[in-house]
């Protein structure tokens, strides 16, 4: 049985990790996000790990990336050992962009803001048409 501060086996391309200080370190895992089509939107989901047990709001933001739309919802934590997470992307054209997400708990990002930031790089592709 895994306990709080185990690793989470994931197939997810990051990890959010909240500590007993309520400070946020994001990292990518070894996985990747596919490219996605653009037009639609695409969930992206992420285990959140709360080795504090923390509960209140985590909260995704980014700045404005041109021809990306992004769904950053705003995550209730439950003080849960582990929790799913998720944003949402759109793209209005095929491209690849490098999108900073920052990640903060109870409103604050602590003294370890450095960690609590991330790169994804994202790509997208031309929507295959449907078969006549």
């Amino acid at each position: 049985m895994a306990g709080c501060c185990d690793p989470v086996e994931t197939t997810a391309a990051i990890s959010v990790v909240i500590n007993p200080e309520a400070r946020v370190n994001v990292a990518r895992t070894g996985n990747r996000v596919p490219s996605l089509a653009a037009g639609e939107w695409h969930t992206i989901e992420f285990p959140i790990v709360n080795t504090g047990y923390v509960t209140g709001q985590l909260v995704i933001e980014s700045d404005p990336v041109p021809g990306v739309e992004l769904d950053l919802p705003v995550h209730e934590l439950t003080g849960q050992p582990t929790q799913d997470g998720s944003l949402r992307v759109r793209f209005d054209v095929p491209t690849v962009v490098d999108v900073t997400l920052r990640f903060r708990a109870l409103g604050s990002l602590g003294g370890l803001a450095l960690h609590s930031s991330l790169h994804l790089i994202l790509r997208s592709h031309r929507a295959l048409l449907p078969l006549a």
